[in-house]
């Protein structure tokens, strides 16, 4: 397949900056060391609802042994359109996926979040957790990508506790509007447990140039 169409126009129905589908790809280990590829089906946004369809996934398994993929949306171009995360549920191992929907709360309420990346995290205490930018209002496509939080998903229902949010970094006095706390990895010390954030914080000021940042390590003690 191919993103243009027989008139050479890049496919693009929400109007937004880009337009995307996810997917898994799978291997299979055959003899020789060697991988056989397969790939599920795409799972494929509403791009009346989410303007650049459904991008950036990242994938935790639920203890059914079903697989939770959440996924980053847009209102580019549709400000007025609500900004939430989108998740799709598998129970085949990701070959199908279910229709996705906007990420909510235990008790169903759909919360805001730009367009940005956000990442899984399974804990050796059993866990599993979740890094990504949570907003109180409507953000306006990718921004604003501030606060960073990190929360925990139930691992019956799939949902992000909303008791277990917390904020790791945010934007302070003096510090531009177009702070970017986004582009980041999470992951586990095996000998302490603790989270190790590595994050840049990008456009902390106004005059910095383009995409020029300090890495910062951020270790993040669990409870």
């Amino acid at each position: 397949s191919t993103p243009v169409g027989p008139d050479g126009t890049y496919h693009n129905p929400g109007a937004g900056y880009t337009y995307t589908d996810c997917l898994l790809l799978m291997g299979r280990w055959r003899d020789g060391g060697r991988l056989d590829w397969t790939c599920s089906e795409r799972i494929v946004g509403d791009p009346k609802r989410t303007t650049r369809g459904l991008i950036e996934p990242t994938i935790g398994e639920l203890d059914d042994g079903s697989i939770l993929m959440v996924m980053r949306g847009s209102n580019d171009a549709h400000h007025e359109l609500p900004a939430h995360r989108w998740v799709s549920r598998s129970t085949d191992a990701g070959l199908s996926w279910s229709t996705p929907t906007p990420w909510t709360y235990e008790d169903g309420t759909a919360f805001y979040s730009p367009s940005s990346c956000s990442q899984q995290i399974p804990h050796s205490d059993g866990r599993l957790l979740w890094m990504g930018n949570l907003c109180e209002q409507n953000p306006q496509g990718n921004r604003p990508r501030y606060p960073m939080v990190l929360g925990e998903i139930d691992r019956q229902s799939g949902h992000l506790i909303r008791s277990a949010v917390t904020i790791i970094d945010d934007r302070q006095p003096g510090e531009s509007e177009q702070l970017t706390l986004s582009n980041f990895y999470t992951r586990e010390e095996r000998d302490s447990g603790d989270l190790l954030l590595h994050l840049p914080r990008f456009f902390a000021s106004d005059d910095a140039a383009g995409f020029s940042a300090d890495l910062m390590l951020l270790r993040i003690k669990l409870t």
